[in-house]
């Protein structure tokens, strides 16, 4: 009985080589076949239904033949000899057993075949040399399966890898469902490109363990059927091209450009390795031709470093559009280069006026990101690709949590649907050291990010407005985990600006969100107004600092942050002076020098940036009026509080001298006295002196204090975001 399932199987791999049409006998030729009109059943439970189709197992001792009875085309299939040489030219019936026939051996002779396909040699070949190709056959059928994820052990030679050879291929799915059928024999053949069967299916696992057959959840039947329901191009690999290369005066220049970017983006968004890119560098000014995605990569890396040193914008918009010459070809595929690609590109728009929009572009990145399942914890081959998959997703969380927040729309992907574990802390030699590696910075973004997310998603939607109980209770915890997440973050000794100021600024900026007025909490209590104030010159003052010292990066994002921290301090100062108007004591109590100093400070970088884009000189010029407005009302406030005490003093320790009584006499009543000039900032805040009382424009107020969606709107027009 083994030996004739053993010459089964032999004969079974003879036709996978040899036969133009599908063996008879093949469960998957069967339903391949063009006549076939009736449901497909299971291979794993098919039985022939009528003695006349049916396939009788041939005798050990003899060659299949197929059934005379039969009408289907598949049967009456061209038969192909397989007889050795010895038999061919005796023209005696070889019983093909292997690796000698029965004849070879009685004669004591060495069994050979013809080779197959076309008589390329006349010399025969020896019977066993099958199995050395047999061999070989399995060990690149494996390699296919580690490097694309695709299992083509199961399919026939020359079916497409995408299912497009048989649309109907997924009718095994409610069988596989109902019996429990194995994953290597079904599983394998359905799992998506791109990605491991045990990644693709994650709920056949349970129910393959199951002893009933039912497992404890169906499987993802969506993940499962992903490549036919998103008609999903196959992996390729990508053409060697050899495209204009842009060189830097030297490999000395080119590091040290480069070094720039790894220094301060690198950490923040870290999906590129840094020894490979510095590899890929090094070859690439030695003459050597780089692939697509590292032509891209190389080109949009060296971009957005010269813009983040301020070189000479038409150097950069050079190089970007030398990384345009290979986008295509990076984005072929659906993989881990073609999401760098994309990351590159949005960092780049985020920098320059000129490029896509970067909300598109990270948008496209994420369902891509998603589609792949790197935001679902999984198997990876090796620890490295599955730490640069993770590094590449989180990098991708941080920037949308960013621009989702600044540009006040949806988060990219919910927090509840993210599965995967945060990366690992190595350093690049690959050892670990919490702590303090180059991973130990973003790692504690990250975790900041995600207190960031439930913050934006609990006061930034349109969920019922919540009391201000539950408003100041749910605060309140959030305000404990930032507090805990300042108290905890490493202080990193290489890298201290990222350490301890660039922890502040993501700490102010994330108090700033939460306490600024939201659509579920319009109207903050008195804790959320100084905590605004706060963080607001906080905020502020951490730019100036890189402002000082030339390292302020002039882009949308740092103007944004600018603003908003400015108009929050208006807007708290505006609260002081309604609490006073109302007989109530003012919340805020800032210093009063280090507030000015931050309205000044919003006036001149505003102003600056006036210079460098176009469109914010209205934008500095609208706030410079605001601000005077503010400080002329609080200085005319002060002198009737001064004025109203002196008199107050002056009532009480004045002896009034008995006088007769005279006549009554209506006097009109005093002149008010003139609105002061609101003190000068440093000369640059300066008002007129015509003495009429300033007034804020409800309807600018309105648009100054309680919404921040209109100066969003503008600024993502303006910046096509």
């Amino acid at each position: 009985m083994t030996s004739s399932s053993g010459n089964k199987d032999f004969r079974d791999q003879l036709g996978k080589f040899r036969l133009e049409s599908p063996n008879v006998s093949s469960p998957v030729a069967w339903s391949q076949s063009p006549t076939t009109t009736f449901p497909k059943p299971s291979p794993r439970s098919y039985q022939p239904s009528s003695p006349s189709s049916s396939l009788q197992q041939p005798p050990p001792d003899s060659a299949p033949t197929p059934d005379p009875t039969s009408s289907t085309p598949s049967a009456r299939s061209k038969r192909v000899s397989t007889a050795c040489d010895f038999c061919r030219k005796r023209k005696k019936k070889c019983d093909f057993r292997y690796p000698n026939c029965s004849a070879c051996t009685r004669a004591g002779v060495r069994c050979t075949i013809p080779p197959p396909g076309p008589q390329v040699a006349s010399a025969s070949v020896p019977r066993d040399q099958l199995e050395t190709l047999q061999k070989r056959v399995r060990w690149l059928e494996e390699v296919v399966r580690r490097k694309m994820g695709v299992s083509v052990a199961d399919l026939a030679t020359g079916t497409p890898v995408d299912g497009e050879g048989d649309p109907d291929w997924w009718y095994q799915v409610p069988a596989m469902i109902a019996t429990g059928g194995s994953r290597s024999s079904v599983g394998s053949m359905l799992s998506p490109v791109g990605s491991g069967s045990s990644a693709a299916t994650p709920g056949l696992a349970a129910i393959s363990e199951s002893p009933t057959g039912v497992g404890v959840e169906l499987p993802n039947v969506g993940e499962i059927l992903r490549d036919q329901l998103e008609n999903r191009r196959p992996s390729v690999a990508r053409p060697a091209v050899a495209p204009r290369v842009l060189r830097l005066s030297s490999l000395e220049e080119a590091e040290r450009v480069a070094g720039q970017y790894f220094d301060s983006i690198g950490y923040q968004y870290p999906f590129l390795s840094r020894p490979e890119f510095f590899g890929h560098l090094r070859h690439i000014y030695t003459g050597g031709v780089p692939t697509p995605e590292v032509h891209n990569t190389y080109h949009i890396i060296i971009a957005i470093s010269l813009l983040i040193g301020s070189a000479e914008p038409a150097q950069a918009a050079e190089f970007y559009r030398a990384s345009q010459e290979t986008l295509s070809l990076a984005l072929q595929n659906e993989d881990l280069p073609s999401i760098r690609a994309l990351l590159g590109l949005a960092l780049y728009t985020m920098f320059a006026t000129a490029g896509p929009s970067i909300w598109h572009v990270l948008g496209a990145t994420l369902r891509l990101a998603i589609s792949m399942g790197l935001h679902k914890a999984r198997s990876y081959p090796t620890m490295m690709e599955e730490e640069m998959a993770k590094r590449a997703f989180w990098s991708l969380y941080n920037l949308d949590r960013l621009i989702a927040s600044t540009l006040g729309r949806p988060l990219g992907v919910p927090d509840d649907d993210i599965s995967v574990g945060l990366p690992r802390e190595l350093n690049d030699d690959g050892l670990e050291a919490p702590g303090a590696s180059a991973m130990t910075i973003p790692l504690q973004v990250i975790r900041l990010r995600r207190i960031f997310s439930r913050i934006y998603q609990y006061l930034y939607s349109n969920l019922p407005q919540p009391s201000p109980q539950e408003v100041a209770a749910t605060l309140g915890q959030f305000r404990r985990e930032v507090d805990e997440w300042r108290m905890a973050a490493p202080v990193y000794p290489s890298a201290l600006l990222y350490s301890t100021s660039y922890y502040d600024y993501l700490y102010y900026t994330t108090l700033l969100l939460m306490y600024r007025p939201s659509p579920r909490n319009p109207t903050p209590d008195a804790t959320s107004i100084v905590s605004c104030g706060d963080s607001s010159i906080q905020v502020v003052r951490s730019y100036w600092d890189s402002y000082s010292v030339g390292k302020l990066k002039w882009i949308w994002l740092t103007l944004s942050q600018v603003y908003f921290a400015g108009i929050t301090i208006l807007w708290c100062l505006e609260q002081n002076a309604r609490c006073l108007r109302d007989s109530r004591p003012a919340p805020w109590h800032p210093d009063e020098q280090m507030m000015r100093r931050g309205i000044q400070a919003v006036v001149v970088l505003l102003e600056q940036f006036g210079k460098r884009r176009p469109g914010v000189d209205r934008l500095a010029e609208t706030f410079r009026h605001q601000s005077t407005t503010i400080f002329s009302q609080m200085a005319y406030r002060q002198q009737q509080l001064e004025h109203q005490q002196q008199h107050q003093h002056q009532h009480q320790h004045h002896v009034q001298p008995l006088m007769p009584p005279q006549p009554s006499v209506t006097l009109a009543p005093p002149p008010p006295p003139p609105v002061p000039l609101a003190p000068v900032l440093d000369d640059v805040l300066l008002v007129d002196g015509s003495g009429v009382m300033p007034i804020i424009d409800p309807q600018m107020a309105e648009q100054l204090y309680y919404s921040y969606n209109w100066f969003q709107e503008e600024m993502a027009s303006y910046y096509t975001l």
